[in-house]
């Protein structure tokens, strides 16, 4: 199958199906694990714990694969919805900068960010916004260059939308890829040669999430180095 015919193919209904029925007994092997791990049901030495670890990392790969399945069966299928609610955009950036900052400063990388003075609330899905958010920063900092790494998120407003900001100094996209990023399955070589368990399917089910919210999402590439990522979302006016 060709490149093109491949980036276009819809996720066949057997593969759909199979990743439904994968969801629950995932889900019951990585709580299995997770017991082990924690000595609920008796002590486990060292030698133990750290196979344990690596099987727990390997069933949640499976599990991030099987959801980004199934999301991608919804989008193609148009039943994929999202749930609007008032959400601080600042709070929850904040909280996933956060989340990231122990990995980020382990394999030397910084990430910045510093809250507008304003309170932005958009209307949007808060659990598929963070998917977004913690995809962007993720990929900002799993894909950085040699040496010392530095991603820059931003929020401001812009008119009646909020405007976030994912910048990075890291490995960046080819010019020949540019129009493949939002494609379903793509990976660059380079994005291959640091991660090749990645799924290619993150930033299409981002696309639609944030289409689907009422935003836009596109991305620059950097003068000097790297790429960075925006997106909006419309704003709920003040009272």
């Amino acid at each position: 199958m060709g490149e093109e015919v491949f980036q276009k193919s819809k996720i066949s209904e057997p593969v759909s199906i199979v990743a439904h029925q994968l969801k629950n007994p995932i889900s019951v092997l990585k709580g299995y694990l997770e017991a082990l791990i924690s000595g609920e049901i008796g002590k486990i030495n060292k030698k133990q714990k750290e196979y344990l670890y690596d099987a727990l990392e390997n069933v949640e790969r499976m599990s991030t694969i099987v959801n980004h399945l199934l999301d991608v069966s919804k989008i193609e299928e148009k039943r994929y919805e999202v749930k609007k609610t008032p959400i601080n955009l600042s709070a929850l950036a904040k909280d996933v900068v956060e989340e990231f900052s122990s990995w980020a400063k382990a394999i030397n990388c910084e990430v910045v960010f510093n809250p507008p003075a304003d309170l932005l609330l958009v209307q949007a899905d808060l659990i598929k916004i963070r998917q977004v958010i913690e995809n962007l920063i993720s990929n900002a900092v799993k894909y950085k260059s040699q040496g010392q790494a530095k991603v820059e998120i931003r929020i401001q407003k812009k008119g009646n939308k909020v405007l976030f900001s994912c910048k990075d100094n890291g490995i960046g996209v080819p010019d020949k890829d540019l129009k493949k990023v939002f494609s379903k399955f793509y990976r660059s070589e380079d994005a291959l040669d640091i991660d090749p368990a990645g799924t290619g399917l993150g930033l299409y089910i981002n696309k639609a999430i944030i289409e689907l919210s009422g935003g836009k999402i596109w991305f620059k590439k950097n003068k000097e180095k790297g790429m960075t990522f925006y997106f909006t979302l419309p704003i709920i006016p003040s009272p």
